[in-house]
This record gives structure tokens, sequence and C-alpha cells, in this order.
């Protein structure tokens, strides 16, 4: 705003006239030429709508620019969504057939586990039948050789007691 100058000595002398004391009259004058400072001029009022113009330009264009950007988060969220769809779908279809994988797996390693079990049951009999077999034939050869001792013993107990009995019988 500018400032314009203003004869307060013309105002105050006016007012003297119009019958207002001297001193009074200076007051007013002073206090009209102090708000006159503050006051806008007709240049002052243009500058401003000038500036207001420019504003409401700026502001126009700022509101084209905020639906230009809301227009492209319109579109970049249906694209994320889109995406996220479609990652869902290959997320849900990857689970299926991860899960299809393991249960064949599992299947896999069942059928496995029962073969390696009817192996070892097999190999477990065979062993067992071998270790018995080992066994009856350690027996029988302890049997044998047990009854044959017996048969030695009651053997040289008769023997004996035949020479007994002979040299008994002859004397």
């Amino acid at each position: 705003m500018s400032i314009h100058a203003y004869d307060t000595l013309g105002t105050s002398k006016k007012l003297a006239a119009a019958g207002m004391e001297r001193r009074q009259a200076e007051a007013v004058a002073i206090a009209i030429a102090e708000r006159q400072g503050n006051l806008a001029t007709k240049s002052d009022i243009e500058k401003l709508d000038s500036r207001f113009e420019k504003l409401e330009s700026d502001i126009e264009k700022l509101e084209s620019d905020i639906e230009r950007l809301d227009s492209g988060i319109s579109s970049l969220r249906s694209e994320v969504k889109s995406d996220i769809s479609s990652l869902r779908t290959e997320v849900k279809s990857d689970i299926s057939s991860l899960r299809t994988e393991v249960k064949s797996d599992i299947s896999s390693l069942r059928t496995e586990f029962k073969s390696d079990m009817s192996s070892l049951r097999t190999e477990s009999k065979s062993d067992m039948n071998s270790f018995r077999s080992e066994i009856r034939s350690e027996m029988k050869t302890q049997f044998r050789w047990l009854m044959s001792m017996q048969f030695a013993t009651i053997f040289a107990i008769v023997t004996l007691t035949y020479a007994v009995a002979s040299q008994l019988f002859a004397s």
C-alpha cells in the first residue's frame, strides 16, 4: 500500500474555522493522517484484484491437477486390486499344487516305509529261523554228547558192578 501525503495543517485550520477548538482540530487532523496511512488506495485495490485473479487461476490449476491425481490414484487403485486378485489366484494355485505334491510325497514315503518294514520283517524272520536252527543244532550236539556221556557212565557202572560181582562170587 502506498502512503500519500496528507495535509494535517490544512485540515486542522478547516476544522478550527468550522468552530472546533484549535487543539481539538489538530488532534483530529493528526488522527486522520495516522489512519490514512492504513487506508487502501484504488491502486492498492487493483493490485489486490490482480493478485486475487492470479490466485483464482492458480487454484483452478491446482483443482485440475488434483482431479488428474484423483484419476491417476483411481487407476492405480484398480491396477493394484487387479494385481492383488491375480496374485491371490496364483498363490491359491501354488498352494493347491504344493498340497498335491506333499500328499504324493507322503503317500510315496508311506509305501516306501511299508516296503522297508516288510523287508525288515522278512530279514528278522530269516535271522530268527537261522538262529533257531543254530540253537537246535547246538542243542542236538550237546544232547548227543550228554547222552554219550551218560551211556559211558552207565557202561562204566555196569562194568564195575560186573567186575565187583564177579570178584565177590569168585571168592
